[in-house]
């Protein structure tokens, strides 16, 4: 998870230099519990001294550690969306595209004589309504906060507004 500095040294919630085997367990015990995070509970379940975890936690950092490993989690979790997210739009945009070329081809093979007066209204109106929304260039807005590397900003991703509102229900 996540990549190495230049200078080879472990990232914060990676074992460190010097610490013990017995320290970097307690340390993931702690890393890997839901929140509220306790020093009594790490003791509790490896059955050491609560004055010896507390010690460990403060010598190694451990608030720092895990408030790093919380925010790469959730890093590559948002990451993890925002790609899914794009594939998804990939897909429904394939989707329309072959639906709409099914039904120019199904068009073209209709009878303009067999239609009824209710079935060419229905097309006009809905054939006029999706030039009027294509000329028009509606598009629907999506915020994703992320964080930068330096500094929080949104980032704004523009979508074609299929219609279906801004929450694209798929």
């Amino acid at each position: 998870m996540g990549s190495k500095k230049s200078t080879q040294e472990p990232c914060l919630w990676e074992r460190q230099p010097k610490e013990t085997e017995q320290a970097w367990a307690a340390f993931l015990a702690y890393r890997d519990m839901e929140p509220p995070r306790t020093v009594t509970a790490v003791a509790e379940n490896l059955s050491k001294s609560r004055q010896l975890i507390t010690t460990w936690k403060s010598r190694w950092f451990w608030d720092e550690r895990v408030r790093a490993y919380d925010n790469e989690v959730q890093k590559q979790a948002l990451a993890h969306a925002v790609k899914e997210r794009r594939k998804m739009y990939e897909r429904h945009t394939n989707i329309a595209m072959r639906l709409q070329k099914a039904a120019l081809e199904a068009l073209e093979k209709l009878d303009a004589s067999e239609l009824s007066f209710k079935d060419i209204r229905e097309a006009v109106k809905l054939g006029s309504e999706l030039e009027r929304r294509s000329r028009a260039g509606s598009i629907g807005e999506y915020r994703v906060d992320v964080e930068a590397e330096e500094n929080s900003e949104d980032v704004v991703v523009y979508v074609p507004d299929n219609g279906m509102g801004v929450d694209g229900d798929e």
